[in-house]
């Protein structure tokens, strides 16, 4: 698969590359390698993300052709998918991308539909950096440092810091060789964990004090909405990682934010410890992701979300 997407690469002049809505770590991370990576094979790469770019990875290396909002309609010879379990996660317009090129799915999700043209996924990879990562080596390409601090980034991310189940051997040994293509861990943990605003404080206050748990407190759960969001002056991407702060209490073993996207629609995040599998959880509901991190969408009330999750994690 590797081989033959090389070989697309090689023939091809305009790709476009995008990843899910909401971008994390690992999508923007991968997302912007690439880019370097093509533009420095002297390529026409251009990147669509639905949403802006999260604060906390502005320290990145950004590419001068990123779109936002309305995919950049083209005809492109190959269109690379990164980190979408299903096609539709690209966001609004996301049926015209098969007429603009064949979609290469690049993924590390065991809930991955398959839906591209070539579909290269390996749910035992740390992340998509860790999958592109082979590829640049099949290309011989050099790790310039605005692509191994787009790569380290996203395993950095992804793997949770290195705290997650889903870091295997090769993380390190990547994002080794990326320190010696000038990277310094040091500045990236700052810039992800060490730079947030005042106001992500203030909400995270207003979010905890909504926690709640269950079974033996081995379940949590805690809520965002939106009138915590004006009250903090803050938004949805001030919650990243709020799911992982309720996950380091003693004892829990699943942790559950649901964030209000409107008064009948909720984003549920699960994040769990061992063997407790989250993303069985979420496909329940339409959702999927990894065994220790997934998320789903649910409609209905706060009321009726609740106790929604409360019957699939079986809480009486």
């Amino acid at each position: 698969m590797l081989q033959e997407i090389r070989d697309i690469i090689t023939r091809g002049e305009k790709f476009l590359i995008t990843a899910h809505i909401d971008p994390d770590g690992d999508a923007i991370g991968s997302a912007f390698s690439l880019y370097w990576v093509l533009e420095s094979l002297h390529k026409q790469p251009c990147i669509y993300l639905r949403d802006s770019l999260p604060y906390m990875y502005e320290f990145l290396p950004r590419p001068q052709r990123v779109a936002h909002g309305e995919i950049p309609e083209d005809q492109y010879d190959a269109v690379f998918a990164l980190d979408c379990g299903n096609l539709f996660r690209v966001g609004k317009g996301y049926e015209k991308l098969k007429e603009m090129g064949p979609v290469i799915n690049v993924d590390h999700h065991m809930t991955n539909e398959a839906f591209g043209t070539i579909n290269v996924i390996d749910p035992d990879a740390s992340s998509v950096a860790e999958i592109l990562y082979r590829l640049y080596k099949t290309m011989k390409v050099a790790m310039t440092f605005n692509v191994a601090i787009n790569v380290y980034t996203a395993i950095f991310t992804d793997t949770g810091s290195f705290r997650y189940s889903n870091t295997n051997s090769q993380a390190f040994l990547i994002c080794e060789e990326m320190t010696r293509s000038g990277v310094a861990p040091s500045y990236v943990a700052q810039m992800v964990h060490e730079s947030h605003p005042k106001e992500r404080f203030l909400l995270l206050g207003l979010v905890l004090a909504t926690l709640e748990t269950h079974k033996n407190d081995t379940i949590a759960m805690a809520m965002v909405t939106q009138e915590m969001f004006r009250r903090t002056n803050t938004s949805k991407e001030h919650t990243e990682g709020f799911v992982e702060s309720v996950k380091e209490i003693r004892g829990i073993d699943v942790a559950v934010l649901l964030r209000e996207i409107t008064g009948n629609q909720y984003k549920i995040s699960m994040r769990s410890k061992g063997n407790s599998d989250v993303a069985s959880i979420c496909n329940l509901f339409g959702g999927g992701g990894h065994r220790n991190a997934a998320g789903c969408t649910i409609n209905g009330t706060i009321v009726e979300v609740k106790d929604r999750l409360k019957e699939a994690f079986k809480i009486e």
